[in-house]
């Protein structure tokens, strides 16, 4: 496994609400136009099963930031408002790692992990903050600079340019030689939409498109900045969503949606550019995981993650094309409650949420599809392969044997020591 040449390179991450996999032209997608987003997959890396840290929300991001399971972190539901909760004020995030190795960390957008101030982005590893704290259909609607009310009720339309103009205003003003590490987290797509009136009516996809048709054109300012200021190259470049879409959005054909742990609702888009470092046109059909960002920037930067033991893995070799060993197995969590298990091409579904549509969902668990040829999990092979059930019964019972009750709520939660279930 090699190391990067240029040994400090800036990083960005762009996390979408709600963004379905099947939304974006290179993805396959049909009816909304991205052109810069697929111009990024173009000139860099695409993975077509990368999985995030939960159906939902909050779980979704902290999982990313923190390269844990989000049960781990305190965060393994959904959080609100009116809750004195978040994140561990002892986890580590990927801000805190590359701050203390001397980067400039600004976060923009939704933050979901914790509430502000005790537990927002200065608490854990950011320098400076500008964002939403929340989704955008939970008031109340603080707009915050650091920790700091800045406007109450924003307008909901213009938080996707401002977000990018508040990015690319803080790298400017990052002292020259010194890397930075930007996260932009957008509360769009996610419902009620309310398009930049510069894109209202544009795309074929209604206001959901004009939305994502907004995202990605703002994707593309922010990448324009990083070229102009002689800096693209020496970045990596992330892009990718929380979890499935809700109320629409394109799954790619996948079954299910937000809020379920069928592949619709965990599978995402992932792009990733570093021009010093990693392929063009790359794609990688390999299950990843959003935990892997964590240890693989952390990688990448010659950093060694010694907080909290981390549940993702380097992935540097699969992103730039070499031969790496089979992924470890990936978690499919709905709340604190684990549902799922994908090996290899294997998924066994052990639980799930259910819905109206879905109400004979659980009568034949457990249930385990071949996810390689078979997205749409259509077809039960459980009964003509009971030993691929059994192997990944017995790896969910050992991640489930390291869980116990809280004395607080009730709540599960994990305990820190990790399974090696490779």
């Amino acid at each position: 496994m090699t190391r990067p040449s240029h040994a400090r390179p800036n990083v960005v991450i762009v996390i979408c609400d709600d963004l379905g996999y099947g939304d974006l032209s290179c993805n396959g997608g049909t009816v909304i136009a991205t052109p810069r987003l697929d111009e990024l997959a173009a000139n860099g890396v695409r993975a077509t099963a990368m999985y995030s840290g939960g159906p939902t929300c909050s779980p979704a991001r902290a999982a990313l930031l923190t390269g844990r399971v989000a049960a781990r972190t305190g965060v393994g539901r959904v959080l609100f408002p009116d809750e004195d909760t978040g994140l561990h004020k002892d986890e580590m995030t990927i801000a805190s790692y590359l701050s203390g190795a001397g980067y400039a960390t600004g976060a923009f957008g939704k933050w979901h992990v914790g509430q502000m101030p005790a537990r927002g982005p200065l608490r854990f590893g950011f320098d400076h903050y500008f964002g939403l704290p929340f989704s955008n259909d939970t008031p109340p609607y603080f707009l915050y600079r650091n920790e700091e009310v800045l406007e109450d009720g924003p307008d909901m339309s213009s938080l996707t340019r401002r977000y990018i103009e508040e990015a690319i205003e803080f790298i400017d003003n990052v002292p020259e030689g010194q890397p930075f590490f930007t996260y932009v987290a957008f509360n769009t797509p996610h419902y009620p939409l309310e398009p930049d009136p510069e894109f209202e009516g544009r795309s074929a996809g209604g206001p959901y498109g004009d939305t994502v048709e907004s995202i990605d054109h703002h994707v593309g300012v922010l990448r324009d900045a990083l070229e102009e200021r002689g800096i693209l190259e020496d970045t990596i470049f992330v892009f990718t969503a929380d979890h499935g879409p809700w109320f629409e959005g394109s799954t790619g054909g996948m079954r299910g949606r937000k809020f379920e742990t069928w592949e619709g609702g965990t599978r995402v888009p992932f792009l990733a550019s570093w021009p010093r470092q990693l392929p063009r046109s790359g794609v990688v059909n390999s299950p990843l995981a959003s935990v892997d960002l964590l240890p693989t920037i952390c990688h990448y930067l010659g950093l060694d993650p010694d907080g909290k033991p981390v549940d993702g893995q380097i992935i540097a070799d699969t992103l730039e094309g070499r031969e790496a060993p089979e992924h470890d197995p990936i978690w499919y969590f709905d709340g604190y409650e684990l549902n799922a298990v994908r090996k290899g091409k294997w998924k066994l579904h052990r639980r799930r949420q259910t819905w109206a549509a879905e109400r004979f969902a659980t009568m034949s668990l457990p249930q385990l599809f071949d996810v390689e040829a078979d997205a749409g999990e259509s077809y039960d092979l459980s009964r003509r392969h009971p030993d691929v059930v059994a192997e990944l019964s017995r790896l969910m019972d050992q991640q489930e044997g390291t869980i116990h009750r809280s004395d607080d709520d009730g709540r599960l939660w994990w305990l820190e020591g990790n399974v090696d279930a490779r």
